[in-house]
């Protein structure tokens, strides 16, 4: 059974001990093949820095099990627009609400930014087309990466 998000403890990155947590996190196997691009130390670091963008995890005995990134301001993103740029979990976690959490931690503070959607990346192919949907998101757009991999651009209003 499904936990309630409201029930699991989301934390923030709140030091570079952390980043390198999450950026070890980010890079291990099973979550690199999940991810449609890979992430770098020094964006983890930038996100970190920066206000408009954070980082946020899930550990459980002093290991990390979900993260994920938020970016309210960016170029690439409407005036109004933030996105979750990153999020994963552990196969062996999945389905026990931490992606949930994750996001529902990332619209918060996007909200709170006052951002008014939150948008992100999904292969087409990928099962998580199926967990963005459970939580609101709507397909908005369909995009082709430079490696020729099918995406959708999925979003909902916060």
């Amino acid at each position: 059974m499904t936990q309630p998000a409201k029930s699991i403890a989301v934390e923030q990155v709140v030091d570079e001990d952390d980043v390198g947590r999450v950026n070890d996190f980010f890079n291990l196997r099973p979550i690199k093949r999940d991810l449609h691009q890979f992430t770098y130390r020094d964006t983890l670091d930038r996100a970190f820095c920066r206000d408009d963008r954070r980082l946020f995890y899930i550990e459980k005995d002093a290991t990390i099990m979900a993260a994920l990134m938020v970016w309210c301001e960016s170029r690439v993103l409407d005036d109004d627009e933030a996105q979750i740029r990153l999020v994963a979990v552990k196969p062996e976690h999945r389905g026990q609400g931490f992606g949930r959490a994750l996001c529902e931690r990332a619209e918060q503070f996007a909200f709170e930014f006052g951002e008014q959607k939150m948008s992100a990346d999904v292969m087409a192919e990928s099962q998580a087309v199926e967990f963005w949907q459970s939580l609101g998101y709507t397909i908005e757009e369909e995009w082709t990466t430079d490696n020729g991999r099918s995406m959708y651009r999925v979003s909902k209003p916060i």
